[in-house]
């Protein structure tokens, strides 16, 4: 049974009333974020509120806005923003991202979306809505973004190596596309499970990159430990 809170170097995710936990994939997808420029910022599907937190203590100038669907776990995401040192620059939003109107337009949009597609749906209704694509959509997903997002802005995004090309193909028909992409082995020698990604309107030469979190024997990689060693205590 996962921990009831996920303690990192400069701040603490307790996460016992929602569905999704703290994973691998947020944490990644928030250290992998280049947050140059970005002086606001939108977290769609906040969950517990990891995602924004870390956005807040890599850019310290930005004023971040969380939208979580699951009332339980908009209500833990704004308690875990209190107890932060950030809590005067993170608003969590209990709303459908579907409908929100933003007030302002962002420089940058961060997702770990609900992105299993074509698997069977989890037997619990709130985990089956954060992890898999039901009610939110790839397409929902980007006219949110095309409503919130500045011209100049980017969208990262964590999604499955394998729904990479129908990923690209939904957001070239929003006019995004990939500025750069990272490829994400779990353990040396394996095929890449996770594709990092960063969209923006800007049809230009993608970054490739690749990202091998373990070793043939299990251990954490060289690359991996500093990418998280800002934030992980282990690190």
């Amino acid at each position: 049974m996962p921990n009831a809170f996920f303690k990192f170097k400069q701040f603490t995710v307790h996460q016992d009333r929602c569905a999704m936990k703290v994973g691998t994939d947020s944490v990644l997808l928030g250290a992998w974020t280049c947050y140059s420029g970005a002086y606001s910022v939108l977290d769609i599907g906040t969950g517990t509120g990891v995602l924004a937190l870390i956005a807040a203590q890599f850019c310290p100038a930005a004023r971040i806005d969380a939208v979580e669907l699951d009332p339980r776990a908009a209500v833990q995401a704004a308690e875990n923003v209190r107890s932060s040192p950030w809590h005067g620059r993170i608003r969590v939003h209990q709303a459908d991202i579907r409908q929100w109107q933003p007030a302002a337009k962002y420089d940058l949009v961060l997702c770990n979306p609900p992105f299993y597609k074509g698997h069977s749906a989890s037997f619990d209704a709130r985990m089956a809505t954060a992890k898999h694509e039901g009610k939110l959509s790839m397409e929902d997903l980007f006219r949110a973004v095309v409503r919130g997002m500045a011209k100049s802005g980017r969208l990262i995004m964590i999604i499955p190596a394998d729904r990479w090309a129908d990923v690209c193909g939904v957001a070239a028909a929003h006019g995004f596309f990939p500025l750069r992409t990272g490829s994400v082995c779990y353990r040396a020698g394996k095929a890449p499970k996770r594709m990092l990604a960063e969209f923006s309107s800007n049809q230009v030469p993608t970054v490739q990159e690749n990202l091998t979190l373990q070793d043939a024997k299990g251990h954490f990689t060289a690359e991996y430990r500093r990418l998280l060693s800002e934030l992980e205590l282990h690190f």
